[in-house]
């Protein structure tokens, strides 16, 4: 558990600290962005559309996919879903969890949040901000490359 999962209002602040083994050597968070190689993930998906990924220089495959949403919903038991507009195999549930929302600070607590593909197949249950809404941005390590879902 960190600060800015305690007392959100401190990510408007301070950016939400990122796992180093999980993203790539020359990775850095600001509030409202994650650079990766010097590559602004907001600005990437700005440029090129989602879902786009930025392949990260050095000796491993990383790359980090960079996604909308694309639809929200609560479901009957109260639980959260966000549908992403990339279908993606590749992140593990560990990598998951480091979900980011890009292009804006969220000051909302975390809450449990089910991340779908586009055909609402869940991949993971990661805790996110409670105001993450359609059209936002979201960014994911996948450490060894990714892989999209068969199909896709």
């Amino acid at each position: 558990m960190t600060l800015t999962s305690i007392l959100p209002t401190l990510r408007a602040s301070i950016p939400d600290p990122l796992a180093a083994g999980s993203w790539p050597a020359r990775t850095r968070a600001s509030v409202t962005d994650v650079v990766v190689d010097g590559v602004s993930l907001h600005g990437l998906a700005l440029l090129c559309g989602t879902p786009c990924v930025h392949t990260a220089d050095g000796a491993e495959p990383f790359v980090v996919l960079v996604t909308t949403v694309t639809g929200t919903t609560t479901t009957h038991d109260g639980r959260r879903l966000l549908v992403l507009d990339a279908g993606l195999a590749g992140p593990g549930p560990a990598t998951w969890a480091e979900l980011r929302l890009l292009g804006r600070a969220s000051v909302a607590r975390l809450v449990p949040t089910v991340v779908c593909d586009p055909d609402k197949v869940p991949l993971a249950e990661v805790p996110m901000p409670a105001d993450v809404a359609t059209g936002d941005l979201l960014g994911v390590p996948c450490p060894g490359g990714a892989s999209r879902r068969p199909g896709r």
